[in-house]
C-alpha cells in the first residue's frame, strides 16, 4: 500500500488505493465532496486498513462485509454536515458567504448575496433548473449545518457540498459552484 503525503507538514497521510476507494464511494452518494473531506475520509480508511492488517486482515477482504470507504466517507462528512454546538453566529455565516462570493469572483462567476445565500448568475453550459430552465444558482452555509447549494427557485431541490465550514472551504465550493456552473458537472440533482 503505497502513501501520499499532503503538502502541509502535518498534512493527512494515505494510500492512493483508499483516496481512489473514497473518490468511487463519493459517486455513489447524494451530495458534492471538496478534496479537503475525501482527503480526510482517505486517511481515515488508511488507518482502518493499517488497523486490520495488523490482524491479518487485508485490505481486499472488507469489501465482502462491508462498505469500509463509503462508512469512513459517511463518518468524516458527518463532522461538516452536522449542528455546530453552539451554532454559527450570523456574523460567521456573511463571513463565510463573503469568502464565498470573493472565490467566486476570482474564478470568473457573477457572485451576490441574496436573501440567505449567496447568488451565482447562471453561465450558457449550466444544467437547467427552475421553473422556466433559467434559475441563477443559490449557495447557502447553514448556521446549524454545513454547505449546499440550489436553483435559486421555489421547490428546487438541494445538493449538499460536504466543505470545512472556513475561508479555505468556502474556496473549495466556489470550485464546485464554478464547475456546475460552466457544465462541467452535469445535473447534479439527477443523481
Amino acid at each position: 500500500m503505497s502513501t501520499t503525503d499532503s503538502t502541509a507538514p502535518d498534512g493527512p497521510v494515505f494510500s492512493t488505493e483508499a483516496y481512489a476507494a473514497v473518490e468511487k464511494a463519493a459517486k455513489e452518494r447524494r451530495a458534492l465532496y471538496v478534496p479537503s473531506v475525501l482527503e480526510h475520509a482517505a486517511e481515515l480508511l488508511t488507518a482502518l486498513w493499517a488497523a486490520g492488517e495488523k490482524h491479518g486482515v487485508a485490505p481486499a477482504e472488507w469489501g465482502w462485509v462491508s462498505d469500509l470507504a463509503g462508512g469512513t466517507l459517511d463518518v468524516v462528512s458527518r463532522q461538516y454536515e452536522s449542528a455546530p454546538k453552539p451554532e454559527r453566529t450570523v456574523a460567521q455565516v456573511v463571513s463565510l458567504q463573503g469568502h464565498l462570493v470573493s472565490a467566486l469572483k476570482e474564478l470568473g462567476l457573477t457572485a451576490r448575496l441574496g436573501g440567505p445565500g449567496v447568488i451565482v448568475d447562471r453561465g450558457p453550459d449550466t444544467p437547467r433548473g427552475g421553473f422556466h430552465g433559467d434559475a441563477d444558482v443559490d449557495v447557502r452555509i447553514y448556521s446549524d449545518g454545513g454547505w449546499a447549494f440550489s436553483f435559486a427557485a421555489d421547490g428546487a431541490s438541494v445538493m449538499s457540498i460536504v466543505a470545512p465550514a472556513s475561508e479555505a472551504g468556502a474556496s473549495q465550493v466556489a470550485e464546485i459552484t464554478r464547475a456546475f456552473v460552466r457544465g462541467e458537472l452535469g445535473n447534479v440533482f439527477r443523481r
